[in-house]
């Protein structure tokens, strides 16, 4: 008698019904080391962070950026994106701080990302020897939502008095982009990083977010 023959049934219907249970999985692809979500995550959190510093009161001034203060992920991005608005407030950036009106510090208290991902249904198994085939993968729902966290901090005082021009404290922001789907069919969109990418390439927006725009649109739907 075979008695690899007897077991394969019970050992399949084992693992049939430990895949019944809820399991989660991760999974990334990108062409390059960090995923362009990733990246935009981080510089849309900077963005929002740094917008809600006033730089009225410099405008128009010699601004030298001390940076040494600012070690973080990106850190170039925060500095150009702080040299455009100081821009915009018609100063005059300078390399050396004795030519300045204004030294600025600049630092970070956190600059990264955060993911979550929730999942219901079957995970993928690979039966047992002698079996050749596995138990595919069927998600009932997932749901994958990252976050991107910036704490900025700006000091800008007189270079000759040392008297505090900006001292508003620290500026903290987050943007976010979530995904979901329903038995595999979905593949929604949502977040502030996927609005921006709507406004800025026109792309269609998702079923989500046009529920979204709709849900905020008065009157919309009581018609």
């Amino acid at each position: 008698m075979n008695y690899r023959i007897l077991l394969f049934p019970r050992v399949l219907s084992s693992v049939l019904m430990a895949s019944s249970l809820a399991g989660c999985a991760t999974i990334k692809q990108s062409d390059t080391s960090r995923t362009g979500i990733e990246q935009l995550l981080i510089s849309s959190a900077d963005d929002r962070a740094l917008d809600k510093y006033d730089l009225r009161a410099i405008s128009g001034a010699k601004v030298f950026v001390d940076t040494q203060y600012l070690d973080c992920v990106d850190k170039n991005y925060i500095l150009v994106a702080l040299h455009e608005r100081l821009l915009a407030n018609h100063c005059t950036l300078v390399a050396k701080q004795e030519d300045s009106d204004v030294v600025m510090e600049v630092g970070s208290g956190g600059v990264g990302t955060d993911h979550h991902e929730l999942f219901f249904g079957f995970p993928g198994v690979a039966l047992p020897p002698p079996a050749m085939v596995a138990i595919p993968k069927i998600a009932l729902f997932e749901r994958d939502k990252s976050m991107g966290t910036a704490k900025i901090v700006l000091v800008a005082y007189d270079t000759k008095t040392r008297v505090a021009v900006i001292n508003a404290g620290y500026s903290l922001a987050r943007s976010d982009h979530k995904f979901w789907q329903v038995l595999g069919v979905g593949g929604q969109e949502s977040g502030s990083v996927q609005k921006e990418l709507v406004a800025a390439t026109s792309e269609t927006p998702s079923a989500a977010e046009t529920a979204e725009m709709l849900a905020q649109k008065p009157g919309t739907l009581s018609r």
